[in-house]
């Protein structure tokens, strides 16, 4: 990657809706190079898309949460004993609707996921299911209403 590519991610990631045209002016290229470098960058798996980013809050979404999940080394199914996979744990949380982000951590906990809520009642609900999650021993709830906003550019996963 260059410089020229290295521009075209950073106009793309903060308005991915630009032309490249635009972006072939500012850079005083043609658009045909930029498209061009733009599909060698997405074959390359350094760009996966683009999306649409929501305000919460206008859909329904009054809080945010973060849930620190501590997974059991062993849990007893029946008279089985079997270790527990946290990535088995991370499958799960990442398929539940509300979660719009989980990750496996190194600290004081083994895994991360952040979602949104409706209100106080969904969180609890959320938490509930959370800990149902075979393999689950402890989870933590930090929740906030207060305006927030995710930036997807610093979102590299």
């Amino acid at each position: 990657m260059d410089e020229i590519d290295l521009h075209i991610i950073e106009k793309l990631t903060n308005d991915a809706r630009l032309s490249f045209r635009k972006i072939a002016e500012e850079l005083k290229i043609s658009p045909d190079t930029v498209i061009n470098r733009y599909r060698k960058l997405q074959k390359k798996g350094v760009v996966r898309g683009s999306t649409v980013v929501i305000n919460p809050k206008k859909v329904g979404y009054h809080c945010m949460a973060a849930f620190l999940v501590d997974a059991s080394s062993m849990h007893i199914l029946g008279n089985e004993t079997n270790p527990v996979d946290s990535s088995l744990i991370l499958h799960k949380l990442i398929s539940m609707p509300n979660i719009i982000l989980a990750t496996k951590t190194v600290g004081d906990h083994d895994l991360l996921a952040i979602g949104v809520a409706r209100d106080f009642e969904h969180l609890i609900h959320m938490t509930s299911e959370i800990s149902r999650i075979p393999g689950v021993k402890d989870i933590q709830v930090s929740f906030w209403v207060e305006k927030s906003s995710l930036c997807p550019k610093y979102f590299i996963v």
